[in-house]
C-alpha cells in the first residue's frame, strides 16, 4: 500500500502538471492566435514553457495537497468495507470544474482584458447579466459545452490513477507507521515544490521574463495567478510602497504644480454650454490624423482639422470603469483595482460635474446601457450629475444590441435635448459615454469588412453626423464640444508606448480658431484644463494639471495597465511591469532603445506617482 500511495500522489500531481503543460497552456496560445500567439517562434514557445514551469508545478503541489490528507487518513483509519474511493472522486470533480472553468475563461478573456485571469474576475462577477453583455448567447453556449467536456476529460485523467493503483482494502497492510511517516514525507516535497526552492517564496513575477507582456501572460499559470492575487489583502496604503516618504515627496513635488497661472484662452465665451463626449475605446490608433489607420475614422480626422487638438494624449487607465472617473474626475487609474467599486471613496472624489453645477450648471449624464453595471449610477451622482438618463429612459425597441441601445439612437436624443435647451436660462453640462464600439460589435453599419473596425467606424459616422447637425443649429455658436476617449484600444498590447495614445479636442463656436497643441498631456488633466478656460478654480483635482497654465512646466503623462504603469515625457517613455519588477520598455521618441539616466528618472517618477495615488485612495 506504501507503495501504491506514493505512485497515486505522484500520479497525481503529474497530472495537473500535464493538464497545464499540454491543455491549459496550449489551447491559451493556439485561442489567441491572431492576437499574439502568432508572432510566437519555436524558441518563444521554449522559453514561456520553461519559464512558466515553475509554477505550474507549484500549482499542480496545491492541488496535491488534499490527496496527500486523504491517504494519510487511509493509513490511519480502520480499513473501510470496499476498496471504493468516494471522497477523491467527489474532489477529482470538483477540481476538474474548476481547472476547465479557468483553463477556458483564461483563454476566451484575454482578447477582451488583455492581461491574465486575476480577482479583477470577481468585480465583473458581481454583475453576471452585464459582465456577459459584450458576447451572445451563442457564444455562450458553445463555451458551456467546451466547459462541461473539458470537465468530464479533466475528471477521468484525474481518476485514472485512483482506479489503477489504489485498493483501500489494501490500506491497513504492511507497516501502519512507516505508511503515516512516508505519506507526511511526500507532503513536505509538495510542500517544497508549492514555495519553490529558492529564497523568496513564489510569485506571479517568476514567469515574467519578456518585453513582450504576451509571452509572459502565456508562461504565468492562470491557477495560480488567480489564486495569489485573491489573497493580497493589503490596504492600499501598503501597496507599492516603493520610496521612504521623504524619497517620495522630493520626487512627487514637482509633477502636479497646483492652480491656473496665466492660462492661454482658447475660448470665445465666457460660460459656454458644455457637452463631453467620452468615445468607448477610440484609441487613436483608428484616426489617421493621429497616426492611425487611414479608413476607419475619417470624420474624426475632419474634426480634428477645424478643432483644438492636443494632438499627443494619453489615457490614463484601460478599462471604462477607471477611465471615465480618469476624464470626470481627474483620478489616475489604479493598476490592481478600481475606486469605482468603493461607494463610499467614490463620495471623496471631485467631480467637473459638480464643480460646474457649484458655478450655475444644470448636470447630466447620458449612457445609453445599464447604469447599475459596476457601480457606474452612484459615481455618476456623486461626481455631480444632476439627472442621469440610461437605456430605461428609450423604448425597448431601441434597445437592439447587447449593450443597450445603439450609439446612433443615443445621438439622436442628445440632438434633441440639446435643441430643447435652446431657450434654458442656465448653462448646461452633459457627459456621454457612447457604447457601440465595444465587443460583440454589433452594429446597424456595414462598411468595413473587419466586425471590430466597423463598429468604430459606425461610431465615428454617429459623431461626424452629429457634429454636422449641430453646426446647423442655432445651439452651436455657445457651445463647447469636448471629445476624448475612456481607454486606447488592444489593437496593440497594453502593455505597451503606444497603447495610451487617444483623441482629446475642443470645437464648437465657443472655441476659437482651430490649431494643434503639440504638447504631451494626460486624460487626467481634462479636468483642470476646462476648468482654468472658465476661469474656476480646481484646487480639488489634485492629480489634474491645467495644460495650458504657465504652471505646466514639466509636460508628461501617466498611464496605468494591469500592474503596471507607462510614463512618458519629452525623454521617451518608460513601460514598467510591477509583477516582473522592471520595466519592459524604455524608448526614446523616435522610437529607439533608451539607455540614459532618463529612463531611470522616468520609472522613478511613474512609481512616486503610483505610491501617491494609492495612498490617497487608503485615505478618501
Amino acid at each position: 500500500m506504501i507503495k501504491k500511495s506514493i505512485l497515486y500522489l505522484a500520479s497525481h500531481f503529474f497530472i495537473c502538471t500535464f493538464i497545464f503543460l499540454c491543455i491549459q497552456k496550449p489551447l491559451f496560445m493556439f485561442y489567441n492566435w491572431g492576437h499574439g500567439a502568432s508572432a510566437c517562434s519555436f524558441a518563444d514557445w521554449a522559453r514561456i514553457y520553461s519559464h512558466g514551469i515553475s509554477l505550474d508545478f507549484a500549482t499542480a503541489g496545491y492541488f496535491t495537497v488534499v490527496p496527500v490528507l486523504i491517504i494519510l487518513i487511509y493509513n490511519i483509519l480502520p480499513t473501510p468495507p470496499t476498496g471504493r474511493h468516494p471522497a477523491l472522486a467527489v474532489y477529482n470533480g470538483v477540481i476538474a470544474f474548476f481547472l476547465a472553468l479557468v483553463t477556458l475563461a483564461d483563454a476566451a478573456l484575454y482578447e477582451f482584458w488583455e492581461f491574465k485571469l486575476d480577482r479583477t474576475v470577481f468585480f465583473y462577477l458581481n454583475d453576471p447579466k452585464n459582465a456577459f453583455a459584450s458576447v451572445s448567447f451563442g457564444y455562450l453556449i458553445v463555451r458551456l459545452l467546451a466547459l462541461l467536456a473539458l470537465t468530464a476529460a479533466y475528471w477521468l485523467l484525474l481518476q485514472l490513477p485512483v482506479r489503477r493503483l489504489l485498493n483501500l482494502r489494501d490500506a491497513r497492510r504492511g507497516n501502519r507507521i512507516l505508511g503515516v511517516l512516508v505519506v507526511l514525507l511526500a507532503g513536505g516535497l509538495v510542500f517544497a515544490t508549492i514555495r519553490g526552492l529558492r529564497i523568496w517564496p513564489n510569485t506571479p513575477g517568476r514567469a515574467f521574463y519578456s518585453k513582450t507582456a504576451f509571452h509572459n501572460h502565456a508562461a504565468l499559470n492562470p491557477v495560480f495567478n488567480l489564486a495569489y492575487t485573491s489573497m493580497q489583502k493589503k490596504g492600499f496604503a501598503e501597496q507599492f510602497n516603493f520610496f521612504d516618504e521623504e524619497k517620495r515627496r522630493e520626487l512627487y513635488a514637482p509633477l502636479f504644480p497646483a492652480g491656473s497661472v496665466h492660462t492661454e484662452k482658447l475660448l470665445t465665451k465666457e460660460k459656454p454650454n458644455i457637452l463631453l463626449l467620452v468615445l468607448e475605446g477610440f484609441g487613436a490608433v483608428f484616426i489617421e490624423e493621429l497616426g492611425g489607420m487611414k479608413e476607419v475614422a475619417p470624420n474624426m480626422s475632419r474634426l480634428l482639422r477645424e478643432s483644438i487638438n492636443f494632438s499627443r494624449c494619453d489615457c490614463s487607465s484601460f478599462r471604462t470603469d477607471r477611465g471615465i472617473v480618469c476624464v470626470l474626475s481627474g483620478y489616475p487609474g489604479q493598476p490592481t483595482s478600481s475606486i469605482m467599486r468603493y461607494s463610499h471613496k467614490i463620495q471623496a472624489l471631485p467631480g467637473l460635474p459638480k464643480t460646474l453645477r457649484e458655478h450655475g450648471y444644470d448636470t447630466q449624464v447620458l449612457y445609453a446601457s445599464d447604469m447599475t453595471f459596476f457601480n457606474m449610477s452612484d459615481y455618476f451622482i456623486a461626481v455631480g450629475h444632476d439627472k442621469l438618463v440610461s437605456q430605461d429612459d428609450f423604448p425597448s425597441s431601441d434597445r437592439t444590441t447587447k449593450w443597450g441601445v445603439p450609439d446612433h439612437k443615443a445621438f439622436e436624443w442628445l440632438y434633441e435635448d440639446i435643441r430643447a435647451r435652446q431657450a434654458d436660462a442656465r448653462p448646461w453640462y452633459t457627459t456621454f459615454l457612447t457604447i457601440s464600439s465595444h465587443a460583440p460589435w454589433d452594429v446597424p453599419y456595414h462598411r468595413l469588412e473587419d466586425d471590430k473596425l466597423n463598429a468604430f467606424a459606425y461610431v465615428d459616422q454617429c459623431v461626424g453626423d452629429f457634429i454636422d447637425r449641430l453646426k446647423a443649429s442655432p445651439a452651436w455658436d455657445n457651445l463647447l464640444v469636448v471629445v476624448t476617449a475612456d481607454h486606447g484600444f488592444n489593437q496593440q498590447e497594453v502593455a505597451s508606448p503606444s497603447f495610451p495614445h487617444i483623441p482629446f479636442f475642443l470645437l464648437g463656436g465657443a472655441v476659437g480658431n482651430a490649431r494643434t497643441i503639440d504638447r504631451i498631456v494626460c486624460q487626467t488633466d481634462i479636468p483642470a484644463t476646462l476648468l482654468g478656460q472658465l476661469g474656476i478654480p480646481h484646487d480639488s483635482f489634485t492629480f489634474s494639471r491645467d495644460v495650458l497654465s504657465e504652471t505646466y512646466t514639466y509636460p508628461f503623462s501617466f498611464n496605468t495597465f494591469n500592474n503596471g504603469f507607462n510614463f512618458r515625457d519629452t525623454t521617451g517613455c518608460t513601460v514598467y511591469d510591477n509583477t516582473a519588477s522592471r520595466a519592459l520598455f524604455n524608448v526614446r521618441p523616435d522610437g529607439s532603445e533608451d539607455l540614459t539616466p532618463d529612463a531611470l528618472r522616468r520609472e522613478q517618477r511613474g512609481k512616486a506617482i503610483l505610491q501617491t495615488l494609492y495612498d490617497d485612495m487608503d485615505r478618501r
